[in-house]
């Protein structure tokens, strides 16, 4: 890849369902931060991916004519995209005026074998930062948003990882990987091998949800930006709830309708409309069966990764 002077020192790795999006939008706000438009743009994880196999709402999902995107200034923020090409990912650093810290956050580079070589050979001396959630509750936070985003439908919790995992074919955008996901001693394993220990900064969800703050100062003072800056952490992202209409959600999921609507319409329309096509209403809640059927599978992982990170993560198993 050709270099400029804007290029990334920084990258947050994942996981999924794991506070990446309200993580965006707090660290969008520090003056020494910046962070790429495209919040997901899954260039480092590219070597492992298929397109041609994506579900056909996850091919909707990362959807994005980058020749027409970056004719229009200043760049439109996009969740997530497909970005393959080096001279579209480094137009993505066009915007970068005098921050310290400048770099992107994709939940593909953690699970993606080919990420972290990739980030290493074209970046070594980046910073690395992962956010870790109980398996077991990032699976289920998964299952519920797939239901929301009408990606999942009418299946019980233990059913659909069933069906994930009975798939012929698996990968990112192309199966849910419920289980695959949380398996995170090889995922983390394959950062450490490569990068100083010094450059990674691992985030417990737990502790992130229940001292943002303090979280945040930390993930600065790892960043050598300034640590007393005061983010607003009132920000409400990705707030659980079902389809009030799941068969007609799903069907407009299906066929890109939602996709489109997103694109053409502000956000605080996208909001109200979100008010009245959603309900937080009668939400599931994992069952005892279900949760010890995750703990049997994760138990062995959980342990392993908690001596390669040095932390006790007993709780996770309770």
């Amino acid at each position: 890849m050709e270099t400029n002077n804007n290029q990334p020192n920084f990258f947050v790795v994942g996981c999924v369902k794991g506070g990446t999006t309200s993580l965006h939008n707090y660290l969008l706000q520090h003056p020494e931060i910046y962070l790429t438009p495209i919040k997901e743009t899954n260039y480092f994880s590219r070597k492992d991916m298929d397109p041609k196999h994506f579900r056909k709402d996850y091919a909707y999902d990362v959807a994005l004519d980058l020749e027409k995107y970056f004719k229009n200034q200043p760049l439109k923020p996009v969740h997530i995209a497909q970005v393959t090409e080096s001279k579209h990912y480094l137009k993505l650093y066009a915007g970068v005026k005098d921050e310290k810290v400048k770099g992107e956050i994709c939940n593909s580079y953690l699970i993606c074998e080919s990420a972290a070589a990739e980030i290493k050979r074209e970046f070594p001396n980046a910073k690395i930062a992962m956010i870790l959630r109980n398996p077991i509750d990032r699976a289920f936070s998964q299952y519920l948003m797939n239901l929301k985003e009408a990606k999942a439908i009418n299946r019980s919790f233990l059913e659909e990882i069933e069906k994930d995992q009975k798939s012929e074919l698996k990968g990112w955008g192309i199966s849910h990987q419920y289980l695959e996901l949380g398996l995170y001693y090889e995922q983390v394993k394959r950062y450490f091998d490569l990068f100083p220990k010094e450059q990674i900064k691992i985030i417990l969800y737990e502790e992130y949800k229940n001292s943002i703050e303090s979280v945040l100062q930390e993930l600065c003072d790892f960043l050598g930006v300034d640590n007393h800056f005061s983010f607003d952490t009132d920000l409400k992202l990705n707030e659980k709830g079902l389809p009030r209409f799941k068969y007609l959600n799903y069907a407009l999921t299906q066929l890109g309708i939602i996709k489109l609507f997103k694109n053409l319409l502000s956000k605080p329309i996208r909001q109200k409309l979100a008010r009245m096509i959603y309900s937080s209403d009668k939400l599931k809640e994992i069952q005892a069966e279900e949760r010890e059927f995750l703990i049997d599978y994760y138990k062995e992982d959980i342990t392993n990764l908690s001596n390669l990170i040095d932390r006790d993560l007993k709780s996770w198993l309770s």
